[in-house]
């Protein structure tokens, strides 16, 4: 049975106006398989973050915005097979930010207000000018130097490691660390090996501002277009590499379907990425690594939509976006939910099949121009090859370290053997040079002495310059005769 709580449901007053459910996009049992959703965020980042803070530190994170984050920290990690278990049941929609799965033959709605609820992060409006009014800031007095020195990059790991080690004892300085790692590698990971951001660190001078800005709004829309952008051709690929803060999904099912929790594995996901480790274990305050099995989809109690918090913390009105698409089978479908309706696969109308697929990709392979195809699968698998390049990279970085080292030697010892080549062919071309003119020097005054002797026996030479001529050019003809 499916739960009808609903915070806006659409009023259509009569039956007739209903329109049909959103299509699926593959068919019930022609999901694709075998496919391996690979997150840029680290599964163990939060707890080696959290264990690095004492509890006072780990306190001011608690109490500002980015608390629920500790909460998170123990729930089950990210779980690839899961992920791909729900990217494979999505309903086809005009929604630009919100999506949404099929669950135990339910519909289940991941949208702005589900996010912020899960995380409990800012997800309201950007600031009027910008969405971050950073340039400013930049241009006055950059405040990074504030924080990293004269260090131009800046690895998340290292500021872990540094956390760890207490290189700095400043307690807001350390908060500071904590929340840029969060941003980068839990929040906004776009790669396995993420940096600090410059613009996040001019961000963070004021912490108060900081921790007031809608980083959960930054982190929804990156995730919503890293979903949004694969049909159901990129979908069936080996690998799907998501951006963004993947894991929440994962908490929105989670708290979509309770039962969830009930059953969880210990193992951790095989296609989750974990950061390198640091140095120093801190403190392990969290609880065994558990992960989703997609094998707990059975018939259980569905929310479809998350109801707001009771407290009123989230206002759901800052919570929608001005160029959002109506669709009017999704309005329909929320007004069966808030009616109770029972959901099953029936209620949605056919997606594709394998072979429908199959044809699609070569429609695609036949219609487009090879430039344009090779552009096409650009976009398609940009965040897959990235992935895989970065995982190689990563494994043989030893050797191409070694390979270096060993190419630098190579390079010095051809260097230093050409520089003794060089001195030896001009140390040969020198002593070359001072024979040369050794044998002329000696023989042009053998040759001048015998014709000297053979001129009338008196020893004369010659005055005149027809004669002195006459006398050059023999002993030039008999140099040249006598040179070996």
């Amino acid at each position: 049975m499916v739960s009808a709580r609903l915070v806006d449901c659409p009023d259509i007053p009569e039956e007739t106006e209903m329109q049909p459910n959103p299509d699926m996009m593959f068919a019930a049992g022609e999901e694709p398989i075998g496919v391996r959703v690979l997150s840029y965020q680290s599964s163990s980042a939060l707890k080696q973050i959290f264990n690095a803070l004492d509890e006072g530190e780990l306190d001011i994170i608690r109490r500002s915005s980015f608390g629920k984050l500790i909460e998170i920290a123990d729930k089950p990690v990210f779980s690839g097979r899961f992920a791909r278990y729900m990217l494979s049941r999505q309903l086809k929609t005009k929604k630009k930010h919100e999506a949404w799965f099929r669950f135990a033959g339910k519909p289940v709605r991941f949208s702005l207000l589900e996010f912020a609820i899960v995380t409990g992060l800012p997800c309201g409006q950007f600031p009027p000018k910008s969405k971050m009014m950073l340039k400013e800031t930049i241009t006055e007095q950059p405040y990074w130097p504030s924080l990293f020195g004269k260090v131009d990059t800046v690895t998340v790991s290292s500021v872990i490691k540094m956390l760890y080690r207490k290189t700095v004892k400043d307690t807001e300085i350390r908060i500071k660390y904590a929340c840029l790692a969060l941003l980068e590698s839990v929040l906004l990971p776009t790669s396995l090996k993420m940096k600090i951001s410059r613009d996040h660190v001019e961000a963070i001078k004021d912490l108060d501002a900081f921790f007031a800005y809608p980083w959960g709004r930054v982190a929804f829309d990156m995730l919503m277009g890293s979903i949004k952008e694969r049909d159901e051709i990129a979908l069936s690929q080996n690998t799907i590499a998501i951006k963004g803060f993947v894991l929440a999904l994962q908490l929105v099912m989670v708290e979509a379907v309770p039962a969830l929790t009930d059953v969880v594995q210990d193992t951790c996901s095989s296609s989750e990425s974990d950061s390198e480790d640091v140095d120093g274990h801190g403190r392990d305050i969290f609880c065994k690594k558990q992960t989703l099995n997609p094998a707990h989809a059975r018939n259980l109690l569905v929310n479809s939509v998350l109801v707001e918090d009771p407290v009123g913390r989230i206002n759901a009105g800052n919570l929608v976006y001005s160029d959002e698409e109506h669709d009017a089978r999704v309005e329909s479908m929320l007004v069966r939910i808030s009616r109770s309706h029972r959901f099953n696969n029936s209620d949605f109308p056919s997606g594709l099949k394998k072979s429908d697929v199959d044809r699609m990709r070569e429609v695609v392979k036949s219609t487009t121009k090879p430039k344009r195809a090779k552009k096409f699968q650009s976009n398609v698998q940009d965040s897959e090859t990235s992935y895989i390049v970065q995982v190689v990279l990563e494994k043989i970085k030893a050797e191409v370290a070694s390979m270096e080292r060993n190419i630098k030697v190579a390079t010095s010892g051809v260097e230093a053997i050409e520089q003794k080549v060089g001195v030896y062919v001009e140390t040969l071309l020198e002593k070359f040079k001072e024979e040369m003119l050794t044998f002329v020097t000696e023989k042009v005054c053998t040759l001048w002495k015998e014709h000297v002797g053979s001129l009338s026996g008196a020893g004369t030479i010659p005055t005149s310059p027809r004669k002195k001529y006459q006398f050059l050019r023999v002993i030039q003809v008999r140099l040249l005769m006598s040179m070996p």
